[in-house]
């Protein structure tokens, strides 16, 4: 069980310290930081204390800490769900709009008006 927890300790460190690399930007706020921090201190603390996330599950009247731990990560990925939507939504908008500079700058000329041209030169 001790390797366990080891093991499970340091996969959680290695996943939490890769998001903490990402630069603030569009892509990850401060405040989301802040909350992926204290995600990852209450994941190290659930892990090597269990019988913690039974108490905290009893105080909140909900009858098993897995259960807790389920309603979290669906709360989690609704999150993320709604995060990843958004981000689709703003690079879709700035790609129309490049799309709109680019087709100002260089238009398509129809096959007629270039015969046109051609003939009058």
């Amino acid at each position: 069980m001790i390797e366990a927890k080891i093991v499970f300790g340091l996969l959680t460190i290695f996943v939490f310290t890769s998001f903490m690399r990402v630069q603030y930007s569009n892509q990850l706020r401060l405040y989301e930081k802040l909350f992926i921090i204290i995600i990852f201190i209450a994941s190290l603390i659930i892990i090597f204390s269990p019988s913690l996330l039974d108490k905290i599950a009893k105080l909140l009247k909900i009858e098993r800490g897995r259960d807790l731990l389920f309603y979290f990560y669906m709360f989690l990925s609704f999150w993320g769900l709604i995060r990843s939507h958004i981000r689709i939504n703003k690079l879709s908008s700035s790609l129309n709009k490049l799309t709109s500079q680019l087709a100002i700058i260089y238009p398509i000329i129809s096959k007629k008006k270039r015969n046109e041209s051609d003939h009058k030169k």
